[in-house]
């Protein structure tokens, strides 16, 4: 049993007497490039991981205010200053995207005859808003998910780095054996041995935050996809009521109009 294990008790005995750093130093020149890789990986990692995190802290915050903005009696303008100027970000985009739409239709019934607020109008302003909303909304989805591809390439990646290095290092130990001759005990082996599982360990450790963080910012991006998809809703009830009491302006301008004239 004893000497089943003395190769893992040999190798143990030189990472705890050199230490981790020790090996790092003690590498070859392959093995420190693979290292200062997984360096760059991970540092870039983390960056994307607190980007992210500190950009979707605040979209849910955001999309509940401007969801209680929207009542059915709020001014259209008071509702634009909070969502845009307030607001501002994801959530104030998708709503500017939707007032400027409804602002041109809305922009061109003033002052005209009814007609040009028939049913058919306003069914081609629904359609056009949420086409709009749409576009907006995957828009805003694309530019939140820039750099997450990035960590799942670092997750894949990593290990297979970590194992490169290794078999490099276990390669470089028994080519240096059988150019000194060609027989060594397991003490002389263990150092390289030791020295080359280091790459192995740095790749593990780069991969396993990484999967974490690309599954937590994964969560959060569906939640905000969610969230958009029902402001999109929200906001097509808005406008919709927006364009429908414009209507009612029209006509009941157009009714003075007429009783004048009669």
């Amino acid at each position: 049993m004893l000497d089943d294990m003395a190769p893992l008790i040999v190798l143990s005995t030189v990472l705890w007497q050199d230490g981790v750093v020790s090996l790092i130093f003690r590498s070859g020149l392959f093995a420190k490039l693979i290292l200062a890789s997984l360096l760059l990986l991970s540092i870039l990692t983390w960056a994307i991981t607190l980007n992210k995190y500190w950009r979707f802290k605040g979209i849910n915050r955001d999309f509940l205010r401007l969801v209680h903005s929207l009542r059915p009696n709020s001014e259209l303008s008071a509702v634009y200053h909070s969502a845009v100027k307030d607001i501002g970000g994801p959530v104030g985009r998708i709503f500017e995207e939707g007032y400027i739409t409804i602002g041109s239709y809305l922009e061109s019934s003033r002052g005209r005859k009814l007609e040009i607020m028939s049913d058919g109008v306003l069914q081609v302003i629904e359609k056009n808003l949420n086409l709009r909303l749409q576009t907006a909304k995957e828009n805003e989805i694309s530019a939140l998910a820039a750099g997450i591809p990035f960590i799942a390439t670092s997750i894949s990646l990593s290990p297979f780095l970590g194992l490169l290095g290794t078999v490099w290092g276990v390669m470089h130990t028994f080519l240096s054996i059988s150019q000194s001759g060609g027989s060594a005990d397991l003490s002389v082996v263990a150092p390289g041995v030791a020295e080359a599982l280091v790459t192995t360990v740095a790749g593990l450790v780069v991969a396993i935050p990484a999967l974490l963080c690309n599954n937590f910012l994964s969560a959060r991006l569906t939640r905000i996809e969610d969230d958009f998809g029902r402001l999109n809703t929200e906001l097509i009830i808005y406008f919709n009521h927006i364009v429908h009491r414009e209507k009612l302006k029209n006509e009941d301008r157009l009714g003075h109009q007429r009783h004048f004239a009669s």
